[in-house]
């Protein structure tokens, strides 16, 4: 399964390098740098991102955090989406065959996948702003993918990667979760994003030209950006303007500028010089109160900036 997996993703990478690659579009800088400089994580982590070895591999990735979370939100709301996002895990594992140590999980990754859920669709917007269609970029082995297919009926939930490790990872995960996976190492020549079929749509970075216009409500850029190049990350800024709704939101969490072990891109400046505003970002204490800084970004739409002018 692993050899299987990792060649057909090199199999695509090698047949799409000359049309459509450049080599930043596959580049995780954070990590590159570390690799070359020989650092790797403590005990099990994962270090070796640019291969896959097999369904342990998500072992090492979902007890990647060492530390419990601060949680922002009362426990009401948190503790039955922890539960419900650890029941779907449990169940993965078992489909999978493996064993993992679960005693950790609700203030760890069961917290990390509440949080992302709330913050997005907690409060009230209009109809036309209802989350229905997701894009996922940098996915990790793709645990957001858990809450939001149970949560939302009928979601299109599109995943973004380019690095092996992880993509292999989600699509291992993805199968696993029971509902229709379409991936593009599957059906390279056929692959396409479909209104009316819900389920996992999972490509690789560099075919984000398959994203459609207008389409998406929601694009989930969780501790990813400050990790990539300015190109890369630039680049898909305005992919993500492109293919969301006027109106659609784009939800960042990580440590903004007091993080950026890679691009230099001021990315909440580059946002607000194309095409969007900001709607939402709290005033809070990182790692003491919240693990990274939430904000949520919407697409211009061009009524609202109508609605507002003054009249006389």
């Amino acid at each position: 399964m692993a050899e299987t997996l990792e060649k057909k993703f090199l199999s695509v990478l090698e047949k799409a390098q000359s049309k459509y690659i450049r080599s930043w579009v596959i580049a995780w800088d954070y990590q590159q740098i570390r690799k070359k400089r020989g650092v790797k994580y403590d005990g099990e982590l994962p270090s070796d991102f640019f291969s896959y070895h097999g369904k342990g591999d998500l072992l090492k990735w979902m007890n990647w955090f060492q530390d419990d979370f601060p949680d922002y939100f009362p426990c009401d709301l948190t503790v039955p989406l922890i539960t419900q996002s650890r029941e779907t895990d449990e169940k993965v594992f078992h489909r999978l065959g493996l064993k993992n140590d679960f005693s950790t999980y609700d203030l760890r990754i069961g917290l990390n996948n509440a949080h992302d859920f709330l913050f997005p669709n907690l409060y009230p917007v209009p109809a036309r702003s209802k989350i229905k269609n997701v894009i996922d970029f940098g996915a990790g082995y793709g645990r957001q993918a858990n809450l939001f297919l149970s949560k939302i009926p009928g979601c299109i939930y599109t995943a973004i990667d380019a690095i092996p490790n992880s993509y292999c990872l989600q699509h291992l995960y993805y199968n696993n979760l029971g509902v229709p996976l379409y991936d593009y190492i599957d059906q390279p020549d056929h692959f396409r994003i479909e209104s009316n079929k819900s389920g996992i749509y999972h490509l690789p970075t560099w075919r984000k030209d398959l994203l459609p216009d207008n389409f998406y409500d929601l694009v989930m850029c969780v501790q990813v950006l400050p990790e990539l190049n300015s190109t890369l990350v630039s680049t898909m800024l305005k992919e993500f303007h492109r293919a969301l709704k006027p109106g659609g939101m784009l939800y960042l969490r990580d440590h903004a500028n007091a993080w950026k072990p890679a691009g230099k891109i001021d990315i909440d400046e580059f946002l607000a010089a194309n095409g969007f505003v900001l709607e939402f970002k709290p005033h809070i204490i990182d790692k003491k109160e919240l693990h990274g800084f939430p904000r949520i970004w919407r697409k211009i739409h061009p009524e609202v900036i109508q609605s507002q002018a003054m009249t006389f």
